[in-house]
C-alpha cells in the first residue's frame, strides 16, 4: 500500500520521472514481473500496474539494511494520523540515518 500512495503522491506533486525503492520484496517482484496475484495484494499490485503503464515510474527493491533511514521515517509516519510529507530537507532527528545510508 506504501507503493502505491507513492506512486500516487509522485504524480499529483509532479515528481516525474521518479524511482521508487522498497523494501516490500514481494509487490517489488509482482510489480515488476507485471502480474498480481490472486490473493488481496494482488488487488494494490494491479492498481499499481495501471499506474506505471501511465507515468515513467520505476521500482526497486533494496533490502531494509540498506536503507535505514526510509525504514525508520515509515516507523515515523505509521504513528502519525495525518500524510507526512518532507520536500528538499531532512528531519533533524533523521539527518544521522541519512549520513549512514549515503556512506553504504
Amino acid at each position: 500500500m506504501a507503493i502505491l500512495r507513492g506512486i500516487r503522491f509522485i504524480i499529483d506533486a509532479e515528481l516525474l520521472p521518479a524511482v521508487i525503492e522498497s523494501d516490500a520484496k514481494v509487490v517489488v517482484d509482482l510489480v515488476n514481473v507485471g502480474v498480481a496475484s490472486s490473493a488481496d495484494i494482488g488487488l494494490v499490485v494491479n492498481d499499481i500496474l495501471s499506474l506505471l503503464i501511465c507515468f515513467p515510474i520505476s521500482i526497486s527493491f533494496v533490502p531494509r539494511s540498506a536503507n535505514s533511514f526510509a525504514h525508520s521515517l515509515a516507523k515515523l509516519v505509521v504513528s502519525s494520523v495525518e500524510d507526512l510529507f518532507w520536500l528538499e530537507s531532512v528531519l533533524p532527528c533523521m539527518e544521522a540515518l541519512v549520513l549512514t545510508d549515503r556512506s553504504r
